[in-house]
């Protein structure tokens, strides 16, 4: 492998020839993150000549293939004369994988292990799982009721037609029918109905749907309102289906670090034996008490410093300028590594194994023996490492608190150190715990050969690696505490405000402790301070105490949910396990009841696993993210969007939208999918009244033709209507805006709207229905009295209604439209200029059907007036609603239009309150006078004064998991797992 190259297959490394011998892949195709990572030899190979690698003979046992890009469990055994048949463990730091490409490494030798659909990129590979959304399930609904109604017209009409022909037809002398007809023939009229209402479904509302989704799609794309200028990275829309989803987005759950911050590490505080640095001047780098401490050789000082140095996977880097910079895959990692060479300890290389050290013009070297790798269950790290001058052994170890001070020997007192991380945590800063002890050669020795075996195995490397870990990381002596400051994006307080005025709940999923968001969640204003709100807090070690801590936490919410005190909770990854293990019922109705959340020391899984607890309450959800921890959290929501972050574009990559910065997710809610579902509630709904609008007419002029299923309509008079007369005009909705984007970002709380479906729902499409049926109505009864004493052939007939449908349409689409540009009127009226023109063509054609028809009936005054009796008669009454409706009766939309097109002075909140409560009771009076449903309120579609108020009810909950058994109700559910 040469530098610039993709790996083809995957490697196990034995050779590179780099400074420092270590390979640099660039693994952002794999995981999007554009950190380079570091890859080594393993050690029987290092020290081999290039003349001696094609000699090398020996066995590489692998595991099963698998998709973990993280994990790489394998051990290498070499025959002599290179090794004496020992087993040395292979890692991920040992492998190329498929797809990577190296840098700064002039060439790389290695042994391929899997290639093609067995390697792990190959194994990731495969088709998502598709999104549907809330409005194509509505309109899958809608079509199935239309279809069912196509049945019942078909079978009805159809044995009308039989019965009609068997007792009328058979005496007009015009008609013959055979006597001896087979059987079969009364299937004859029924199938002529089901073709004369086969276009019932528009088949096109399939066609127009994915063209303007690829439109809303493009405008996120364009939107330079949400091009990040800092980082240049533009809005964009991978997945194209589901753009209207945003307008209805109930809950957001976001991660906080690279998310809600700026993932910019900067070193500010610590706590150095029971010493405190930085807490006067906020930056601890600037305290003189500490730099004295240094100057002073401070032994505490100095072992915490060498910490921060070595117990890390740093690579320090050498520009040609004679700099130093330093690679690290951690945020955390560089701000330490970087606070350190401030204070004049500078990790100057790292080759191999070994790490030299320049402080105070004085040079250390140290020889790095093993590394405990970080996990997420252990939640710490651990390098043991050799000090060259002295022959001494150390332990040196950084984590969390939690990890770090169990370990503490026994008779230290932390409580310092334990004070300290609270009091950081409080600032919103990240807090780690650094410890070291030194190692007896004998102590040493012996749990290296048990490393040595955990890391050679096969099966559950990962646990066994665990364990013997745990053997070593103890009698720790804790050095003290250091705090990382993570800044808040900019307009992060803004955006988050902003959209839970417009009605969305928001979750903060984190991987920090509780202390920690708790005051990150303070600052963006997720949640408020006492007396105006109130966080409620879940914890316990153990089943009995999460339960009980539930069940005060869940009655608390039952009893003041109704009072306007903001409510939240907040849990932690311990108590959360447990909970999603044992108590699922009982915490899917906290969440309902509570309209914020903060979850901590959570894990990947568990996020999704949220997710997917608020989807079966039937939320629409959006996850946001910007780590690869993120990515299964982002792909389980309804909306999943990615913030292209310093953490890669792993999450980027996953979701279906990405921006480059939080507060874009304010524009990308609010205007796009606002009007995204507007949009496509008009677009569908119209698609169906234009085809059942045909549909109806064609069914009444069967009651003139004896039921025999004849067509008014000609084929090629069809196929244009479909194609040509009434797709282009409705086309150009993806143009219109009910409202300008300053308005609605003013007004968050008109997505309400949007959030219950008003727009789109039985309700409306059963209004679009009645208008189809009495537009056919007045088009059929108009032209047949007009032509009733006419001497009229068919054709002219059906060019008529054709004509009056055409018409009726196009002030259809001028009504219902908002906003008018050039390119919308030109659809509008362009397009019956142009049925005008195209039939004008066919009607010279001497071997049509309808050859000088149009030409006829445009030089009869009868023509005109009929078209605008029908335009007058059918638009007269919607007009008349439309008017009534906008001045008598509006909602806080009319009131916005009103006031944009008066120029007069804009609503706010304050001034719409009254009428969004009116709105609102509206939906509650909808909602009481509906049947009950079966089922658990927490179920109810959104009806009240909230898009989520219905699903909130204080009635008595079946989730009484908690009461005793006789004070339950009859149908008492355990929810204790089986």
């Amino acid at each position: 492998m040469q530098e610039i190259v993709s790996t083809f297959a995957e490697m196990k490394l034995f050779h590179v020839k780099s400074l420092g011998s270590r390979a640099v892949p660039k693994t952002a195709a794999l995981d999007g993150e554009i950190d380079l990572k570091t890859r080594a030899s393993p050690p029987p190979c290092v020290g081999l000549e290039f003349e001696q690698l094609h000699k090398i003979k020996g066995v590489i046992e692998c595991p099963i293939p698998d998709k973990d890009i993280r994990r790489f469990d394998a051990n290498i055994r070499l025959f002599p004369p290179f090794i004496d048949n020992d087993i040395c463990p292979l890692t991920i730091n040992n492998t190329l994988l498929q797809s990577c490409y190296l840098r700064n490494t002039e060439w790389a030798c290695g042994v391929a292990v899997y290639t093609g659909n067995e390697t792990k990129l190959g194994m990731s590979r495969g088709v998502p799982e598709p999104k549907l959304t809330a409005m194509d399930a509505m309109i899958d609904k809608l079509t199935g009721a239309i279809f069912l109604f196509q049945l019942t017209v078909v079978v009805v009409l159809g044995a009308a037609g039989n019965v009609w022909k068997d007792m009328e037809a058979r005496k007009q002398w015009y008609v013959k029918y055979d006597d001896n007809e087979p059987w079969y023939q009364i299937l004859v009229i029924p199938l002529r109905f089901e073709l004369l209402c086969s276009i019932m479904i528009p088949i096109s509302i399939k066609v127009s749907l994915d063209f303007v989704k690829s439109l809303y799609a493009k405008f996120i794309d364009w939107d330079e309102d949400m091009y990040d200028l800092e980082n240049d990275i533009p809005a964009h829309a991978a997945n194209t289906a589901i753009s209207e989803d945003l307008g209805q987005v109930e809950y957001i759950l976001t991660d906080k670090t690279g998310t809600l911050t700026e993932n910019k590490m900067i070193f500010r505080r610590c706590c150095i034996g029971g010493t405190f640095y930085g807490n006067e001047s906020g930056d601890a780098l600037r305290d003189v008490e500490l730099l004295n401490a240094v100057a002073n050789n401070s032994p505490h000082v100095i072992k915490f410093l060498k910490v921060m140095t070595l117990c890390n996977t740093v690579i320090p880097i050498k520009s040609p300028s004679g700099s130093i910079l330093y690679k690290a895959q951690s945020q955390d990692e560089d701000a330490l590594v970087n606070a350190a060479a401030n204070l004049h300890m500078v990790l100057v290389s790292k080759n191999g194994n070994n790490a030299e050290i320049h402080f105070n013009w004085r040079v250390m070297q140290y020889e790095i023996l093993d590394i405990l790798e970080f996990t997420s269950d252990r939640k710490r790290m651990s390098v043991v490492v050799l000090d060259c001058q002295s022959g001494k052994i150390f332990l040196l170890s950084k984590g969390a608190d939690e990890a770090m001070l169990p370990c503490a020997y026994s008779g230290q007192k932390t409580k310092t150190f334990v004070d300290a991380v609270d009091k950081y945590a409080q600032l919103g800063l990240r807090t780690l715990c650094l410890g070291w002890r030194e190692l007896e050669p004998e102590e040493y020795t012996k749990w290296s050969q048990s490393f040595k075996e955990a890391n050679s195995s096969l099966n559950d490397r990962e646990w066994r690696v665990a364990e013997v870990c745990q053997k070593l990381e103890h009698s720790l002596e804790i050095l003290g505490a250091s705090a990382i400051e993570d800044r808040l994006q900019d307009g992060v307080p803004e955006t988050i405000e902003i959209l839970r005025q417009s009605g969305i709940n928001f979750w903060m999923l984190t991987g920090d402790k509780q202390s920690t968001a708790i005051q990150i969640a303070l600052l963006c204003n997720l949640i408020s301070s006492e007396p105006k709100g109130q966080l409620l807090h879940i914890n316990g070690k153990t089943q009995d105490e999460v339960a009980r801590s539930l069940e005060r936490v869940l009655l608390t919410m039952r009893i003041t949910s109704s009072e306007p005190k903001e409510l939240a909770f907040v849990v932690d990854g311990w108590a959360l396990e447990i909970i999603l293990s044992h108590y699922t019922e009982a915490f899917t109705e906290l969440s309902v009841l509570s309209k914020t959340a903060l979850c901590c020391r959570v894990t990947p899984s568990q996020k999704a696993q949220l997710v997917k607890l608020l989807k079966s309450c039937d939320y629409r959800t959006l996850a946001i993210g910007d780590g690869g921890n993120d990515v299964r959290m982002i792909q389980q929501a309804d909306i999943g969007v990615g913030i292209s972050g310093r953490e890669g574009l792993q999450a980027a990559r996953a979701a279906d939208y990405s921006i480059g910065k939080f507060r874009f997710l304010k524009r990308l809610i609010l205007v796009h999918g606002r009007y995204s579902y507007n949009r496509t509630a008009f677009l569908s709904q119209y698609s169906f009244y234009k085809s059942l609008l045909i549909c109806f007419i064609q069914i009444l002029f069967s009651f003139l033709s004896g039921i025999a299923g004849t067509s008014l309509f000609n084929s090629v008079s069809l196929m244009a209507y479909n194609v040509f007369y009434t797709s282009i005009p409705v086309l150009t909705t993806v143009l219109d805006k009910d409202l300008s984007e300053k308005t609605v970002m003013q007004n968050p709380e008109i997505l309400l709207y949007c959030q219950a479906g008003r727009l789109l729902n039985p309700s409306t499409f059963a209004g679009w229905f009645g208008r189809s049926l009495y537009h056919a109505i007045v088009i059929f009864l108009i032209t047949i009295h007009a032509y009733a004493n006419e001497k009229s052939e068919m054709e002219e007939l059906s060019m008529v209604a054709l004509s009056g449908s055409i018409w009726l349409q196009a002030f259809v689409v001028t009504l219902e439209m908002n906003s008018f540009t050039f390119l919308q009127l030109l659809a509008i009226w362009g397009n019956l200029i142009a049925f005008y023109v195209l039939n004008f063509f066919i009607s010279s054609i001497p071997t049509s059907g309808m050859y000088t028809i149009m030409f006829r009936l445009c030089r009869q005054p009868s023509y005109w007036i009929t078209l605008v009796l029908i335009s007058g008669v059918g638009m007269g009454p919607v007009l008349a609603l439309k008017y009534f409706r906008y001045t008598y009766r509006p909602s806080a939309i009319n009131i916005l239009q009103k006031a944009e097109r008066s120029r007069g002075p804009m609503y706010t909140l304050v001034n719409l309150e009254s009428q969004l409560r009116s709105d609102k009771d509206n939906m509650m009076v909808a909602g009481s006078t509906a049947p009950a449903k079966n089922k658990s309120s927490v179920y109810e579609p959104l009806l009240s004064d909230s898009p989520m108020a219905s699903r909130r009810s204080l009635g008595p909950s079946s989730f009484d998991v908690f009461q005793p058994a006789h004070s339950r109700t009859s149908h008492p559910r355990n929810i204790k797992a089986n």
